[in-house]
C-alpha cells in the first residue's frame, strides 16, 4: 500500500516540530556551556580567595 499524499498542514507541523527540536538542542548546548563557564569562574575565584598566584594554570583547559 502506498502512503496517502501529505497535506500542507502535515508539512507545516513537521517543520514546526523540527524547529522546536533544534531550539531545544541549542538551548541544551548553551546551558551546558553556561554551567561549565560558571564552574570555571567559581574555581578561579576560590583560588584567588586563597591568595594563590598560579590560578590561571588551574583553570586552563587540559590538552
Amino acid at each position: 500500500m502506498s502512503e496517502p499524499p501529505r497535506s500542507d498542514d502535515d508539512t507545516g507541523r513537521h517543520r514546526t516540530n523540527l524547529a522546536a527540536l533544534i531550539a531545544i538542542v541549542v538551548l541544551a548546548i548553551l546551558g551546558y556551556w553556561a554551567f561549565h563557564a560558571i564552574d570555571q569562574q567559581r574555581k578561579l575565584q576560590k583560588c584567588v580567595d586563597e591568595g594563590r598566584h598560579d590560578c590561571l594554570e588551574l583553570v586552563s583547559p587540559s590538552k
